[in-house]
């Protein structure tokens, strides 16, 4: 039997803080230690990344949602990521850097392949926005003690608004689709795969980072 609603999509934030603050910081954060210059350039990179195919990915998810009250809150959410994809490129390059030489990670890249494959408004909803916003939400408020004052200026006014409504979209698509228990089971799963996606991301950036010699072990 499905449970009510409401009581389902608390679960899962339940679920999802329970796997995430059983981790090292090191693998809930994007940067563990303070950046400034080429070295926050090489950080804001991946992020870069992933909000520019965060907008042809969460676009092609439109054509799987059927409301359109929801259609329109998504593509919402699509113009946000082209806004925060061009903040960042622009910070990266005042600091110094470039992303013509940015190379995803395979780790990157199949993070985002999973969340293109999810068939199901309710398992993108759940995976996307109610799981990885809210984790970004919560890195993006860190990074203003991580990063040179411009930067977190960037992530204060242009990005972490934005990323509060993102989560709060998860709970609202949530609502909607995630009211059978076929549905809520494909929700749950979907949590779990991105999850452990997710910080595979945050492992394999890090890794990036020691091997480039700006972060220090």
């Amino acid at each position: 039997m499905a449970v009510e609603v409401e009581e389902f999509i608390a679960q899962l934030n339940q679920e999802n803080e329970d796997y995430f603050s059983a981790l090292p910081e090191s693998d809930t954060v994007y940067w563990t230690g303070k950046l400034d210059g080429l070295a926050a350039a090489e950080a804001l990179k991946p992020r870069w990344y992933n909000e520019i195919r965060g907008v042809d990915i969460i676009g092609r998810f439109i054509g799987r949602v059927p409301d359109l009250t929801l259609k329109i809150l998504v593509g919402r959410q699509v113009g946000d990521e082209a806004k925060h994809a061009k903040h960042c490129r622009r910070r990266i390059e005042a600091l110094g850097g470039s992303v013509m030489d940015y190379r995803p990670s395979a780790e990157q890249l199949r993070f985002g392949d999973l969340l293109d494959e999810m068939a199901y408004p309710e398992e993108f909803f759940a995976a996307q926005q109610l799981t990885v916003e809210t984790q970004s939400l919560k890195r993006n408020e860190k990074a203003l003690a991580r990063f040179d004052p411009e930067t977190a200026e960037m992530f204060e006014k242009h990005i972490n608004p934005d990323e509060r409504f993102h989560a709060r979209l998860g709970h609202l698509g949530l609502q909607v689709f995630a009211r059978t228990t076929p549905a809520q089971d494909r929700a749950r799963r979907a949590c779990e795969v991105i999850r452990e996606a997710h910080v595979a991301m945050v492992r394999a950036h890090s890794g990036n980072m020691f091997a480039a010699g700006y972060l220090n072990a």
